[in-house]
């Protein structure tokens, strides 16, 4: 389906009607535009539906997110900005986590705000993401995975570093599998703490649409800024996603985030939430 031109994605997730969410599951493509059936060549044209399940176009437009930000912060914890000096742009340290083999601590975050297309191991990752002087290195770029958009940093120790994340101190819980229907918060750098709900998944990847009971200001779940926050399941703070992306598209009933599983990132990076030798600084 992915071979249809303009389309972008593909997942699981309820079908839209008139713009809203219905409680029917349905197979959706999604499409840089949507066009009239009418304009469409045959082979633009998908079927309308595919083993029982319905097909859903929808038009939506991810992009990348970076932007500035300035506090420091001591203790380090998730949802502040980080940077790697050698590009112009920023992103948010999702959370402090632990290399699984040996306990070292390590700062998460996506790899498109970490490595980007030049990045190289050792680079220093400083913080504040504005920061120019010495004390701002906060560790040095280790690994990454660039097709779930992933990255961590060996933390040099400077400062002191928490599990917490900025609004939710006990920080993650564990890690869960995203499941349609699940309310879910993240903290990032530039709309902060925002509330959604899983409304997609796929193979690697997850969508959130914004909580009708609890709106972010401006429609807006997340912005430039805000990638490497972790998405939280809210009944247990269970991290389920690393965001990577959200909606260019500036109509409110297009808002939607992307992430990618938090499991699948672990794995790939040999990363757990919990330290393996000793106790947890705060």
């Amino acid at each position: 389906m992915l071979a249809v031109p303009g389309a972008h994605y593909a997942d699981v997730g309820y079908e839209y009607v008139d713009g809203a969410p219905t409680d029917r599951l349905a197979i959706r493509v999604h499409v840089q535009e949507k066009r009239p059936e009418s304009e469409l060549a045959d082979e633009e044209t998908l079927p309308q539906e595919i083993e029982g399940f319905p097909v859903d176009v929808i038009q939506s437009a991810p992009e990348l997110q970076q932007s500035p930000r300035d506090t420091r912060f001591d203790p380090l914890i998730g949802g502040i900005a980080v940077r790697n000096p050698r590009f112009g742009f920023f992103g948010t340290l999702g959370l402090v986590v632990f290399d699984a083999d040996n306990g070292t601590r390590l700062g998460l975050s996506n790899h498109h705000v970490l490595v980007a297309e030049t990045g190289r191991k050792g680079d220093d990752i400083i913080q504040p993401a504005n920061g120019v002087v010495a004390g701002d290195l906060i560790g040095t770029l280790d690994r990454w995975d660039e097709t779930l958009d992933c990255a961590v940093c060996i933390l040099n120790g400077s400062r002191a570093s928490s599990t917490g994340i900025f609004d939710y101190p006990g920080g993650a819980t564990g890690m869960a599998a995203p499941v349609i229907g699940t309310p879910v918060t993240k903290s990032g750098r530039t709309t902060q703490t925002t509330f959604g709900i899983i409304d997609g998944v796929s193979f690697t990847d997850f969508t959130i649409v914004p909580d009708p009971a609890r709106p972010a200001v401006n429609g807006e779940i997340s912005s430039g800024g805000d990638s490497g926050s972790i998405w939280l399941r809210r009944s247990d703070s269970a991290a389920v996603g690393l965001h990577f992306a959200g909606e260019s598209d500036p109509r409110p009933a297009a808002e939607r985030a992307w992430a990618k599983h938090m499991t699948a990132v672990a794995a790939s990076l040999r990363i757990t939430l919990v330290s393996t030798s000793g106790p947890v600084e705060d």
